[in-house]
């Protein structure tokens, strides 16, 4: 019980910072827009419209493609005001090639406007993770910056033309169709932040379909008997999380796995699509088909700082439950020990920055450790049920009373029994002798009393 409190206030710290600006912030409600694909050319052109409520601001912060070049911003007819800044660094970190572009709001416009647009992108370029635009295969999205990013909002929906050079077959994030006169079309009718379009002259497509869940596997140069691995894969262990976190009333689900032939390392998953890299079905796709998958749940905390760690360490913990599951004990054991060995010694977690050299391994490895420790701790069965029954926001304020009363409660039981301060009640003064020199320190201003126990508990820790 007192863990389950314990776990319960720290979820009450983290997990209501918010993913997505905030409700407030301007946002690209929709996007409509018609893409023409040169590949020998190396060049990518962009006409349409897309929809930004200013939700009372004068302006939209967004990102694009730092070789672009913008022939028409117009807001319901009349020309917008904007400023495309190529020579500053990039806004934010996971589009290292986009730049600054501010949309001015018109004067006494209403809050939502239909922005027309005309632009053309230089593609000769592209490189890095998640990214490709050659011969064999193109793989432009959120991480290219090729459509205007509303960097840390979603759009309600979009829908794209696509013209391309003769022999490629399209796919991406959403669902294609083609059109009578040889455009393809991607509709994306659920809420999204990402475009991604994939393309090449050689791809190949399997389907699976079973009780009203449909797994599309996307591929090029991966061997026909590994893709059927692949799919069977992506299918089993979205029927195993489904029962590990007892999800109900999502059977109806259509989920596109994309195998990545640009040669980079990684792997990204959005609503309803994965994408990952590698030649052949091996544990690295396993265990990463799980991860990702996993991120169709794990995804609500914010990922420019260390709370991403809510996202990562839980998508990472989760892919080892997979591992377990598909390849035994000893793979899991293997494994776990493996991560704790690499992360022994590298920054704690809290308060890493995003963009330190050791993130990666702190929030994906040494956070997935840290749950496959507690779950020993706790035991699988209480373990697993609290990630179930895992509260919204809303939820936990509704229990704050209740939580406050039986954390009041366990604190006056220790007291009670241990009044002197002699034994038990010692844990009570966990993080406090350093977090009294935070609260002095900062003039007790900046941070509450348990924001500098906290940090306290962590300095006590690494002493």
């Amino acid at each position: 019980m007192k863990l389950r409190i314990a776990i319960t206030c720290l979820s009450a710290c983290l997990l209501p910072a918010p993913a997505l600006r905030a409700q407030d912030s301007p946002r690209v409600a929709c996007y409509d827009l018609t893409v023409r694909i040169d590949v020998p050319e190396r060049r990518v052109t962009v006409g349409g419209s897309f929809d930004v409520n200013f939700l009372g601001s004068d302006s939209i912060a967004l990102v694009l493609w730092r070789h672009a070049r913008i022939d028409t911003m117009r807001c319901d007819g009349h020309e917008a005001a904007y400023r495309f800044d190529t020579l500053a660094p990039a806004p934010t970190r996971f589009i290292p090639d986009g730049r600054a572009l501010t949309l001015y709001r018109p004067a006494r416009s209403p809050d939502r406007c239909r922005i027309g647009t005309r632009y053309t992108l230089d593609m000769h370029e592209v490189q890095g993770p998640a990214k490709s635009f050659n011969d064999r295969w193109i793989e432009i999205g959120y991480y290219t910056g090729w459509y205007p990013v509303c960097n840390g909002t979603s759009a309600d929906r979009s829908h794209l033309r696509i013209g391309i050079t003769d022999g490629y077959t399209v796919s991406g994030s959403g669902i294609i169709s083609r059109t009578d006169d040889g455009m393809w079309e991607m509709d994306q009718p659920w809420e999204g932040f990402d475009n991604v379009i994939l393309a090449s002259p050689v791809l190949k497509t399997r389907r699976m379909s079973d009780n009203g869940t449909t797994i599309e596997f996307i591929y090029t140069n991966f061997p026909d008997a590994d893709a059927e691995s692949a799919l069977n894969c992506s299918y089993d262990a979205l029927k195993f999380f489904r029962r590990l976190y007892k999800i109900a009333g999502e059977e109806n689900t259509y989920i596109k796995f994309s195998l990545s032939a640009s040669g980079t390392s990684g792997g990204y998953s959005r609503k309803n699509f994965i994408t990952l890299n590698s030649g052949s079905f091996n544990e690295y796709i396993l265990r990463n088909t799980a991860h990702e998958i996993s991120h169709f749940w794990w995804n609500k905390a914010p990922v420019e700082s260390w709370h991403d760690w809510l996202n990562e360490s839980f998508a990472e913990f989760s892919a080892l439950q997979y591992l377990r599951h598909a390849r035994g004990e000893e793979a899991y054991a293997k494994r776990v020990e493996m991560y704790r060995e690499k992360t022994r010694r590298i920054r704690p977690i809290w308060g890493i920055d995003r963009a330190d050299r050791e993130a990666h391994t702190a929030l994906y490895e040494k956070g997935s450790v840290l749950l496959a420790d507690l779950l020993v701790r706790v035991g699988e069965e209480p373990f697993f049920d609290f990630l179930a029954a895992r509260p919204s926001r809303a939820e936990l304020m509704a229990e704050m009373e209740h939580i406050l009363y039986t954390c009041c409660a366990i604190k006056r039981s220790v007291v009670e029994q241990d009044e002197r301060d002699t034994g038990e009640r010692m844990l009570l003064n966990f993080g406090h002798t350093l977090g009294h020199v935070y609260e002095k320190a900062y003039h007790y201003e900046t941070y509450t009393h348990g924001e500098a126990v906290a940090a306290g508990m962590v300095l006590a820790a690494k002493l």
